[in-house]
């Protein structure tokens, strides 16, 4: 399957930026909408149907705004996302940028979900924070910059694979579906704790009220992957597996912890420099999202990679200052004995 960070994805994202930033530049210059916060659900769901005739469900949580449209033909057959598709995705998310910006509603962060109506058991997930949205339509920030500031996936709808794993087990043994609507009613439909574990599934959304630090943390995951994935100079040396990006509340702030799974592809002789690569590389992706958000309400980042069971940490003004003051990755990052393998003493 084509992953959604391909070349074609990437275009048609972008390709929506701009016509947002269009549409919304005209909405505003003219006679700015306005749908009141008491409207706003049925707002989304009128606008939706009456200008791409589209039948849209629509939730609030909190200052997060979800809408869920499901359409023939998510994905072609080489199982990649259609054109149509596409073009579909862009109608979806210019409908919620052009809302969010003209109501009277607080609302932060939106999230588009679609699923092919065939295939319900796997989603295009898709989440904007709204000053981003404004930022973009302004050019204050680059379309290139908003395509990365955008949080896409492509997954197995997170609720499906929970209910199938339990159904199976209560068909094993033999429990009737009054007794299993209960069970999972209880104990397995709940709202979602992290931002992977969004979807919709037999009419409900499984949505949560998105904070700033968690879509941070989720985005410094994407752009490690993005990046890994896409830079040439990354890829020769690198085989990148897999990224997650959590923040973890902790006293009056928290920290971030990056997860990674990212192997150095080179002789023996050649890891210690690749391998503070790496590190460089991923401070670099996280320090331009903090700095690009003026983000300090953390206390420091702690970086797992996975495939070397260790565990790094860096502090928050080390974090900051990484580029302006260009500074050494083996002095500021705490590491077990040994990581760099001609590492200084660990601070």
């Amino acid at each position: 399957m084509r992953r959604p960070d391909t070349l074609g994805g990437k275009a048609a994202l972008l390709a929506a930026c701009a016509l947002l930033a269009a549409a919304v530049s005209f909405t505003l210059s003219a006679c700015m909408p306005s749908y009141p916060k008491e409207e706003l659900p049925e707002a989304v769901k009128t606008v939706c149907k009456s200008e791409y005739n589209m039948d849209v469900d629509v939730t609030v949580t909190g200052q997060t705004i979800g809408i869920y449209y499901p359409m023939k033909g998510l994905l072609d057959v080489s199982l990649s996302i259609s054109k149509e598709a596409w073009d579909e995705i862009s109608n979806l998310i210019l409908v919620a940028s052009r809302v969010v910006l003209s109501t009277d509603a607080d609302i932060k962060f939106y999230c588009v979900i679609t699923q092919d109506a065939r295939l319900p058991e796997l989603q295009v997930v898709i989440i904007k924070y709204v000053d981003d949205v404004k930022r973009g339509m302004y050019r204050n920030i680059s379309r290139n910059e908003s395509f990365k500031r955008t949080l896409f996936s492509l997954n197995l709808t997170p609720q499906a694979k929970k209910e199938r794993s339990i159904e199976k087990v209560f068909n094993k043994l033999g429990v009737g579906d009054q007794t299993r609507q209960k069970v999972l009613d209880e104990f397995f439909r709940s709202a979602p704790t992290k931002l992977s574990d969004i979807g919709y599934w037999r009419g409900k959304f499984y949505i949560k009220d998105v904070k700033l630090p968690e879509f941070l943390a989720a985005q410094m995951a994407n752009r490690i992957k993005l990046d890994f994935k896409g830079e040439e100079h990354l890829e020769k040396d690198f085989s990148f597996k897999s990224s997650e990006g959590l923040y973890i509340p902790q006293g009056d702030k928290g920290f971030f912890l990056i997860r990674f799974k990212i192997a150095e592809q080179a002789q023996e002789e050649n890891m210690t420099s690749l391998r503070v690569k790496k590190v460089r590389e991923i401070l670099q992706m996280i320090n331009h999202v903090l700095f690009g958000y003026k983000f300090r309400d953390f206390d420091f980042v702690v970086l797992e990679d996975q495939l070397e069971n260790a565990t790094l940490r860096v502090d928050a003004a080390d974090i900051f200052d990484f580029e302006k003051k260009r500074l050494s990755v083996e002095e500021i990052v705490q590491a077990p004995s040994g990581y760099f393998i001609q590492q200084v003493s660990a601070q």
